[in-house]
């Protein structure tokens, strides 16, 4: 079948808790900066609006792995 989708599976990263640390402070900083208290998705450019879900989505992933592995819980 020529239009197959294939299924890929997520692996979680290989960090230290030092490094996973250090780029969800980034991450965490860039994000209030960009979507934070007084940030908003700016409608009117929706040619980029899935760039901006994609972010999301990423950073989503991320923090939920993060927590679940390093969180204080």
């Amino acid at each position: 079948m020529p239009n197959q989708k294939t299924l890929t599976f997520y692996q979680p990263p290989k960090l230290t808790q030092t490094e996973a640390n250090a780029l969800m402070v980034m991450l965490d900083s860039e994000f209030e900066t960009m979507y934070g208290t007084y940030g908003c998705l700016d409608l009117d450019d929706w040619e980029n609006l899935d760039l901006d879900a994609y972010r999301i989505k990423a950073y989503h992933v991320f923090k939920t792995w993060y927590e679940e592995t390093f969180g204080d819980g």
